[in-house]
């Protein structure tokens, strides 16, 4: 399955943001094990590996990481859990239904986590005045 136009203008513009334009045959190629240095030739897996390694080198990314794993850390203390882990599907499901931007929690950008952040603490302390 080929990438989808998304995950093209996703790479395009992670490598624009960190400045790797000069290094896109490089990056493409190691993506796709040599196969191809061409975005629009990588296969749907090949793009969404290189999209989370762009985004691991992105310090906003990374920041807005942090965020999201403490919001995560404060469901499993409501004992939002499955399977000995956080119950994304939970969490995701509050996140539509009742956050402020009513998206998943890893489609909020940076600039809106902590916002977002602030909200859930105020969901754990409720939870917390409830035991």
């Amino acid at each position: 399955m080929p990438a989808t136009k998304p995950q093209i203008a996703c790479i395009r513009a992670m490598m624009h943001k960190l400045h790797l334009a000069g290094q896109k045959e490089s990056l493409i190629g190691g993506a796709s094990h040599g196969r191809t240095t061409s975005t629009r030739e990588l296969t749907a897996d090949e793009a969404k590996s290189l999209i989370q390694y762009l985004k691991s080198q992105d310090p906003e990314e990374q920041r807005a990481e942090v965020m999201r794993r403490k919001i995560i850390s404060l469901a499993r203390e409501m004992h939002w859990m499955a399977g000995g882990k956080a119950d994304m599907q939970r969490i995701d499901a509050w996140m539509v239904k009742s956050s402020y931007l009513h998206k998943k929690i890893n489609q909020y950008r940076y600039a809106e986590l902590p916002a977002l952040v602030t909200q859930f603490e105020k969901v754990y302390l409720s939870f917390l005045k409830g035991i």
